[in-house]
């Protein structure tokens, strides 16, 4: 146990699996709470002893499910191994920790998503000096580091990153402005500490600094990004002390600043479902479930990481688009391509998992038969790259090809191709994954492993001819293993050899054994363990060589995903009919018969309505969209933002033509939901949101908002709305869709010169709706929400109700504020309908007096010289006037 105990003081924070002969083992804490989470059976140890101790165990063959559990709920486990074998060990067996898995830091590939990264993130600095944040793919060395001048501007980043787990300082993990904030933020992102020989502060020449980073980033160049230099150093500790006496999979580190790409806060992300669906948080119904036609994993990774960080400079987008243009030409050629990228295996991952120490004979195996189908991708690209198509540039050369010089690793395919078995098994304890022809000894050894039966019969012809015994039989059974036996009518013909020694004496026979025999049987006895020793030996040797070529590998499987990830995009374009935008620094948004590509793709064909959207920060800067509910201004609105990212992405859009101004960031603000795990309601949600597209909207941003205000009071959300649509018009000058139902904000359009009306339009068809679902200019003048309750099924009693309660409503004695009368019971005699005029037909002398007071107020008014606000402000005062008694 004193063993156990020294491993637990090292990784006090960690569950310790402890190898005991085939079953790992858990003690005191660690097992009592594993027992109960993963319902395994508590039992203890020393149980005759006064204090004995809680245990429970796992067998080792089984590990990976426990490891999967008990890293989702957020724990670390460490794996303690025996490093000599028990049988040949003097005293206690040497045992040290060899992993430590972690939510964010998981070689199991089975339980990674193929497509998706794992990064564990590292986050240093403060409020005051301004944050840094780096995250690491620890299974295939993806190293990100970048700089957040604000909590928000960070909380947007880590958003994109998507981490698994989160180092931070002890400090503010405890009780910081920072730590609280995260914790908040991402409630189910497990965190955990920096290890407490990793820097805190930003200091280019310290010795931990440069030691950490060596090989992976130019630390003179840290005065540029500090906190984000401290926060790689962190990560990077924190990732190596998970692997004990391995190296990281990481040859550089990519520090990027925020204003490289298009920002993609948490809100638009989710908003606009680009990786999963906001109902049912899955892939399906996201964008990336309709663009991702890769056909590797490391090029879905890739194509995710290009949804997320969209460009934003215009000469590398239109690199792009050059190359999936050539691509979409290139019919015959992209389909060969892509046929050769589906018998590509995951090189980042596998060459990740040779350079940790933990590939496996049939991860080698795999990643030799990828290496070796590079030849014929290349050959399909240079017929996509001869192909003399229109608009085929040499700017796209570059992205299809697999390198300058087409470093194919062919000799490490050879090599690996040669040395493994294509069939070979995931373990090495038992062999049989080297082939033939390798090793002569490794070939002696496996013949005799397998029976030896050249063996057998060479000695028992050498043996019949010198005893002249032609019925001399070598035979083998379990109790004295290799034997000669010679029936008794021989045994007085012949003299027997002075080397013969008798083993066994039966019925009809003599049974000998010879030294030449002895020797044999033990080479057979101990073949297969030498042979599965060489083995051993040849595979660790071959990691080695592919861990030392690994930067070389990885720069290959970079251009690979690269590739898949162009030739995805270009499939999509071919099949869905996309075309090339022209992307530009205009600042113009100009689609031609947009479409969603969501909606689109799930829609019955030919069924969805595209339309034309035009947004120009100089004339049509803001669009107040209005039209009935369902009619479709929701997808409208989020199809241009859509667009948007797909074509800075490097994508065709869904549209019949597209201009597009580079934008520097996204923005939504759409639906209604309460946060009640932060005590915040619906409404408090909506504003703190809309405060954040205030507060960072640019000129060259897109706004996308969706029935702002409506989570209060009629009169206040119309004023909220309109304010906002005029700070965004007079202020901050950003492209802005705003789609709503108060009709009130049409007002706008008459007073903002940059403010233009459009409707998706319906009709009504004997009593129906019907959904044009087009686009068309000014406002709309009706919801149909009645109607659209009929649709949905509400009973027809409750749709007719509805209908006379919206007539009293729009009709004066709504604006009187008088409540509808109720619905009487089936046998009672029908309620009078409610009176606008008294029983004369006239108003009553006080309504006569208050209308006249209003028709006199607005007779004097000078309606040019009145603001909006100050518009909403009379209109409340006078209604007040003509609503209230006296």
């Amino acid at each position: 146990m004193r063993q156990y105990l020294d491993v637990k003081a090292r990784y006090p924070d960690a569950i310790v699996f402890f190898r005991l002969g085939d079953f790992y083992e858990m003690f005191y804490e660690d097992a009592t709470y594993v027992a109960k989470t993963l319902g395994l059976t508590l039992t203890t140890r020393d149980k005759g002893k006064e204090d004995p101790v809680p245990m429970c165990g796992v067998p080792h063959h089984a590990v990976r499910t426990y490891l999967v559990k008990l890293t989702e709920l957020g724990h670390r486990v460490a794996l303690c191994e025996q490093l000599e074998d028990p049988k040949v060990a003097r005293g206690i067996v040497k045992r040290d920790v060899i992993r430590v898995v972690t939510p964010g830091v998981n070689l199991d590939e089975e339980s990674l998503e193929p497509c998706e990264p794992s990064f564990v993130a590292a986050v240093a600095g403060d409020a005051r000096r301004g944050f840094g944040l780096a995250f690491l793919d620890v299974t295939t060395g993806a190293f990100h580091a970048t700089e957040a001048p604000t909590i928000d501007a960070l909380v947007d980043e880590l958003a994109r990153a998507e981490p698994r787990e989160l180092v931070l300082d002890a400090n503010p993990l405890d009780d910081g402005e920072l730590g609280t904030l995260l914790r908040r933020a991402y409630p189910r992102v497990p965190q955990a500490r920096v290890p407490a020989d990793a820097p805190r502060e930003p200091d280019p020449a310290a010795a931990s600094l440069r030691a950490l980073l060596r090989g992976t980033f130019d630390v003179a160049l840290a005065e540029r990004a500090p906190w984000a230099v401290v926060a790689a150093a962190q990560v990077l500790a924190y990732a190596g002390a998970t692997q004990p006496g391995a190296t990281l999979p990481v040859s550089r580190l990519d520090l990027y600043h925020r204003s490289d790409t298009l920002v993609l806060d948490e809100q638009a992300r989710a908003h606009l479902e680009l990786t999963e669906s906001l109902q049912t948080r899955r892939r399906a119904g996201s964008l990336i479930d309709v663009i991702d036609e890769t056909r590797s994993a490391m090029g879905g990774r890739l194509l995710r990481r290009w949804l997320l960080f969209p460009l934003v400079d215009v000469p590398a987008i239109r690199r792009r688009h050059d190359a999936v243009e050539r691509l979409v030409g290139a019919h015959e050629a992209r389909d060969r391509a892509r046929k050769h990228l589906g018998d590509v295996a995951d090189l980042e991952r596998l060459v990740g998992r040779a350079r940790l120490g933990v590939a496996s004979p049939r991860d080698l195996s795999v990643l030799g038969r990828s290496l070796a189908r590079l030849p014929e991708l290349v050959a399909a690209l240079d017929d996509a790259r001869a192909g003399e198509l229109l608009g085929a540039r040499d700017a796209a050369d570059d992205l299809l090809r697999l390198g300058g010089g087409e470093d194919l690793a062919g000799d490490l395919a050879e090599r690996l191709t040669s040395t493994l078995r294509a069939d070979a098994p995931a373990v090495t304890k038992e062999g049989g994954y080297v082939n033939a022809g390798i090793s002569d000894e490794l070939d002696e050894l496996a013949a005799i492993a397998s029976g030896g039966r050249e063996g057998l019969v060479a000695i028992e012809a050498r043996e019949r001819e010198r005893t002249g015994v032609a019925s001399l039989k070598v035979k083998f059974n379990n109790v004295f293993g290799y034997y000669i036996e010679i029936t008794r009518s021989h045994l007085a013909k012949v003299e027997m050899p002075a080397d013969y020694t008798r083993k066994q004496t039966v019925a009809n026979a003599e049974r000998f054994v010879t030294p030449e025999l002895a020797d044999f049987e033990q080479k057979i006895l101990t073949a297969d363990e030498r042979r599965c020793a060489l083995e051993l030996e040849i595979f660790l040797h071959l990691r080695d060589e592919i861990a030392a070529a690994a930067d070389r590998l990885l720069a290959l499987a970079a251009r690979v995903a690269t590739v898949d990830a162009l030739a995805g995009l270009a499939e999509v374009a071919h099949r869905a009919g996309y075309c090339r935008p022209v992307v530009d620094d205009s600042g113009v948004i100009d689609l031609a018969d947009s479409r969603h590509p969501v909606v689109e793709r799930l829609a019955a064909a030919g069924a969805f309505v595209p339309n034309d959207v035009r947004l120009d920060p100089a004339q049509e800067q803001v669009l107040i969209v209005t039209g009935p509910n369902m009619a479709g201004k929701s997808t409208l609105i989020r199809q241009v933002g859509l667009t948007v990212i797909l074509a800075q992405m490097g994508s065709f859009v869904p549209a019949r033509a597209a201009r597009l101004g580079v934008c520097d960031r996204v923005f939504t603000r759409v639906g209604a939901g309460d946060n009640l795990a932060r005590g915040e309601s619906t409404f408090l949600v909506e504003m703190r949101e809309t405060a954040h597209i205030l507060r960072y909207a640019t000129p060259r941003s897109l706004v996308i908002l969706d029935e702002i205000g409506r989570g209060t009071s009629t009169y206040d959300g119309v004023s909220i709305a309109w304010a906002v649509a005029e700070h965004l018009h007079d202020r901050v000058g950003a492209k802005t869709l705003f789609a709503t139902h108060y009709h009130e904000l049409c007002a706008l359009a008459g007073t903002h010169a940059r403010v233009r009306n459009v409707s998706v339009a319906a009709r009504e068809w004997k009593g129906e709706v019907v959904f044009l679902r087009k686009l068309a200019a000014g406002g709309a003048s009706r919801s149909f929400g009645v109607e659209v309750a009929k649709l949905a099924g509400l009973p027809p009693a409750v749709v007719e109700r509805a209908r006379a309660i919206l007539r009293t409503l729009e009709s004066d004695g709504g604006a009187r504020g008088d409540a509808p009368q109720p619905v009487a019971p089936a046998n009672a005699e029908p309620a009078p309908q409610l009176g606008l005029f008294d029983a004369a037909g006239k108003q009553s002398p006080q309504q006569d007096t208050a209308a006249d007071e209003v028709l006199a107020t607005l007779r004097a008014l000078d309606v040019d010289d009145l603001s909006p606000r100050a518009a909403l402000d009379l209109l409340a005062t006078l209604t007040k006037k003509l609503t209230e008694p006296g």
